[in-house]
């Protein structure tokens, strides 16, 4: 009598968001004073919605271009608050990128053609990052999100909520 039972190995791989050597060092949000969070919102170039995702930032830079960047622009802030005599600041960002046709830059790791007019990536991570008048680029939060495909022509659209505490 011969017995065979079937198996099979399983493998999972996950993207961390603090592997990333060109991102300067990025803190666990849990402790700090900010809580953020962003709406992602791609649609194809007829403007039909393709995909609205929900990302919880799990980081967020200690530099103080952080706050620099959050009280530069009146617009931002939506409504200040007190609750236990701690004082709460609630702001929204909207971040749009329109994904042009042709592209000069192909993107690392495209999975996409290697025509630049006919592209693809997948986002695994949505962050929100600022320029400094030096121009060094400062990734402010970041959080992980299940795999957006962003195409040529492709439209994409962030609301960041921030909430801060004294």
């Amino acid at each position: 009598m011969v017995l065979i039972i079937p198996f099979s190995v399983t493998h999972a791989f996950a993207q961390t968001s603090y592997t990333d050597a060109y991102l300067e060092e990025l803190e666990d949000i849990e402790d700090s004073k900010y809580i953020a969070s962003a709406i992602t919102i791609i649609r194809n170039s007829n403007g039909e919605l393709i995909s609205l995702t929900k990302t919880d930032a799990t980081r967020y830079s200690p530099n103080p271009i952080l706050d620099e960047f959050l009280n530069a622009n009146s617009e931002y802030l939506v409504k200040q608050g007190k609750i236990n005599d701690q004082n709460f600041s609630l702001y929204n960002i909207k971040v749009q990128y329109d994904n042009p046709k042709c592209s000069v830059e192909m993107f690392v790791g495209n999975q996409g053609s290697n025509d630049e007019c006919d592209q693809y990536h997948r986002a695994f991570a949505t962050m929100l990052g600022v320029t400094d008048n030096d121009g060094v680029k400062h990734v402010l939060f970041r959080g992980l999100n299940h795999a957006q495909i962003i195409k040529s022509e492709y439209e994409v659209t962030m609301f960041w909520n921030v909430i801060t505490r004294d």
